[in-house]
């Protein structure tokens, strides 16, 4: 059932707008939350998000990734 977790879904985001959502239960090294602009520990579990659409098509959603506490995402913080 872990394995599911970590498989992206459809979600709405904090604006409102839907996202792909992966939910990571570790990290192999520092992020910065676009929310909170606090770093997501090495080793914490946090959610990677990125738009599903984009003016400029899916390529440019993924490479708009982010890395979010789980806490923040799941709040709807709006990015700082």
């Amino acid at each position: 059932m872990s394995a599911l977790a970590s498989l992206a879904r459809s979600e709405i985001g904090p604006d409102g707008e839907f996202y792909q959502v992966q939910y990571l239960r570790s990290s192999s090294k520092p992020y910065t939350c676009p929310a909170c602009l606090q770093t997501i520990a090495i080793g914490s579990a946090h959610v990677v998000a990125w738009p599903e659409e984009r003016a400029y098509g899916l390529d440019q959603g993924v490479r708009a990734r982010r890395h979010w506490h789980l806490n923040c995402w799941k709040r709807g913080l709006r990015p700082a």
